[in-house]
């Protein structure tokens, strides 16, 4: 367990948690994915001077080796240790670096140290502390202003309500004498048949007939079944030609045996296919490909993509086609992306070029990735 730490000769005291870094207490390894912004990364725990900070491509330099060239190049960075901040080169604003480190702890600071410049005529400043019990003191009187509101609420309901059950003894006799009207006219239109001109089938019958009364009655040629339009739907009441036998391989029916056998003759070749790309754990800039070739023609039907923990920033991935695993072709007119926080991409994608000739291999690109973005899986469809 690590150890609290608080300077108690102060009223809001800075709290360090920090590690002892023995058997008992050990650092504890830490893998943070993080953006540069400002040419800095800030580590969300202080790093161990002595297990040092590691970046993949980079080199890690001493302080007193910067102070003596007073820059750093484009694969160097410099750790200060004592604030968990790393620096890097200008080139490397935005881009994501995985830091790998052990962590001795945090430095917590009390909101009552923060403060803001409110204005300069005079120096006039708030601490975070304030804003916070300012807002817990408007959200007070808020809460009490709404207890009234919701009182005079109340009064208003149960006032209401005394007068729609007033009404509501008025309006049931004459409830009663229109339920005894509308049960004789029900009996009228439940029994009376309108024949209209038949149609082929059920869509052409609410295409023909879009307004239709109560009572038509329609026949469908196609089946031979009839419907009756109730008031809201057209329901099947019948079907014309039930003792009509269904065709089979011996004895004609509803079609003639050489029609029945040459139906069946009838290959079914379309099937779609699907290529899936898939990379655990985090994702970044990288390429991911199938080094088998794929071993039909056919043409791109689909693209999905799917990720087990969301990015933090948005992700864009393109896909590539080659036949000899040297020259790579973008087949895409615009990216497959997912914005932050989606587990799904946003279904903007599109293909530029979408024949698939037998023996193309596939991989995609990921151009940018997003923050935190794991457990990627992209599925190609194909239809052969």
């Amino acid at each position: 367990m690590s150890n609290l730490h608080t300077h108690m000769q102060y009223n809001d005291p800075l709290t360090i948690i920090a590690r002892k870094g023995d058997a008992v207490d050990p650092y504890v390894d830490r893998t943070d994915s993080l953006p540069v912004i400002n040419s800095m990364i800030t580590l969300l725990e202080i790093p161990s001077s002595t297990d040092k900070v590691v970046i993949s491509g980079f080199v890690e330099i001493d302080q007193h080796v910067y102070e003596k060239k007073q820059k750093l190049a484009e694969n160097e960075f410099l750790v200060h240790y004592g604030m968990g901040t790393i620096q890097f080169h200008p080139s490397q604003e935005g881009r994501v670096h995985l830091c790998r480190y052990k962590g001795r702890g945090l430095i917590m600071y009390p909101a009552s140290r923060i403060y803001a410049m409110i204005t300069r005529n005079p120096d006039v400043i708030k601490t975070l502390q304030d804003f916070i019990e300012e807002s817990q003191r408007k959200l007070d009187e808020t809460q009490l202003a709404m207890e009234r509101v919701e009182e005079v609420i109340q009064q208003s309901i149960d006032q209401t309500g005394q007068a729609r059950r007033a009404t509501d003894h008025a309006n049931q006799a004459a409830d009663e004498a229109i339920e005894a009207a509308n049960r004789a006219k029900d009996a009228y239109q439940t029994t009376r048949l309108v024949y209209k001109s038949p149609v082929s089938d059920l869509r052409e019958l609410r295409d023909t007939y879009p307004f239709p009364e109560i009572g038509w009655t329609v026949q469908t040629y196609k089946d031979g079944k009839r419907y009756r339009y109730d008031g809201n739907n057209w329901i099947e009441i019948d079907l014309f030609g039930q003792n009509l036998q269904v065709v089979n391989p011996y004895r004609d029916g509803l079609m003639s045996v050489a029609e029945h056998l040459k139906l069946n003759e009838i290959p079914l070749e379309v099937q779609d296919r699907v290529i899936v790309f898939c990379k655990e754990s985090y994702v970044f800039q990288e390429v991911i490909g199938v080094v088998a070739p794929f071993p039909f023609h056919g043409e791109i039907l689909d693209v999905k993509g799917f990720c087990g923990v969301y990015g933090e920033t948005e992700t864009e991935i393109r896909i590539e086609k080659s036949r000899d695993l040297i020259n790579w072709v973008d087949i895409m007119e615009s990216p497959l992306e997912f914005n932050a926080l989606a587990h799904v991409d946003n279904k903007k994608a599109k293909f530029s070029n979408k024949q698939v000739s037998a023996g193309d291999l596939f991989r995609i690109q990921i151009i940018k990735a997003g923050l935190d973005i794991q457990h990627l899986t992209i599925q190609l469809t194909i239809r052969t």
